[in-house]
This record gives C-alpha cells, structure tokens and sequence, in this order.
C-alpha cells in the first residue's frame, strides 16, 4: 500500500510521540513508524534489573502539557523503568495517537525521491509511507552498542546483552546473530 502523508515519524518514544501530537494538532497528516512492540522509546527496549532515569522523574514528563504535569504522580524522585514505561503508554489515548500508530514495523528503507520532493519509506511488512517530510525520533540509544572485541563473531557461547533481557521472556541469552 502506498501512503501519502505530510510526515512520517521514525520512534515512538519522547521526541516521536510529541512529534506526532505536534503535527496531527496542525492538521498535518502523519504517522509513527516504530519497530518495537509498543512505544517507550529506550525505556521499552532497556528493561533489566534496576533500571531508571538518572534525572529527576520531573524531567521525564512533558512540561508543555500543565495538567498532565499536576495529574501524573511519580512514586519516586527518580522514577524505575516500569513507571516510566506507563507514562508513555498513558499518553497514547490521552492524545488520541493510536491510529497513527505503526508498531512492531521496522523501517528498511528510507529514500529521497528529487523528482517528486518526498521521501518513501519501506517498512519491513512492504508497506511503503511516501511523505513530504522525514522526522528521525531515533535518540541516541536507539542501537544498542555491542563492544567491538575480537573474536567476539566467532564465540560459540552464549552472549548477553541488557537491551534485549525482555524480550525473549524465557531466556535471558541471546546467540549473536540474535543481537545483531
């Protein structure tokens, strides 16, 4: 199916939910296209023992919205990952984004067309998104970072990695090719 739209959000955590509210309040057309499960960002990927934000749970909240601000109660000064991840989910209905919602979509392709001036998006269903305007809300740990050790694409054993504990919910090893 080939979409038209004025813009296409790559990541459904912080900076791609209000991306998406953002637009869709200007009278924009766009959608959300997120690999993961559901949206959260790094806090739906990362969730191994102990994890939570290093900042205030103050500043995980989005300050443009007052009454979200006095609704929303964090437990704790520096709120655990689950919190967090509630937050998010609440945001959905509360903004109305489910539809524009693409989850468990990884984007294979993202390509500039110059005769047209849009961009078309490949998704790894074959869907493909043809917009005016590409955003990234990738944010920095939108790849989880495997060191670079020798002999490390040759182990046989078995390699673990927090950023995907999970999400095999019976095992917390992964192969490489698994990781990579």
């Amino acid at each position: 199916m080939n979409r038209e739209l004025d813009a296409v959000v790559i990541g459904a955590g912080f900076a791609g939910l209000y991306m998406l509210h953002r637009l869709r309040r200007l009278g924009h057309s766009a959608v959300v296209i997120e690999k993961a499960a559901d949206v959260g960002g790094t806090w739906w990927w990362n969730r191994y023992p102990g994890a939570r934000c290093d900042v205030e749970s103050l500043a995980y909240s989005y300050s443009w919205d007052p009454e979200l601000e006095q609704e929303w109660t964090w437990s704790e000064r520096y709120a655990p990952q689950p919190e967090i991840l509630a937050y998010f989910e609440s945001l959905v209905p509360r903004f109305g984004l489910e539809r524009f919602l693409r989850l468990n979509t990884p984007v294979n392709s993202a390509t500039w067309d110059d005769a047209t001036s849009t961009w078309r998006l490949v998704t790894g269903d074959g869907e493909e998104h043809v917009a005016d305007v590409l955003v990234s809300g990738l944010g920095q740990l939108n790849v989880p970072n495997i060191p670079d050790i020798d002999g490390l694409d040759t182990f046989d054993g078995t390699v673990f990695h927090s950023a995907f504990r999970m999400h095999m919910p019976h095992a917390l090893a992964f192969s490489l090719s698994r990781i990579n």
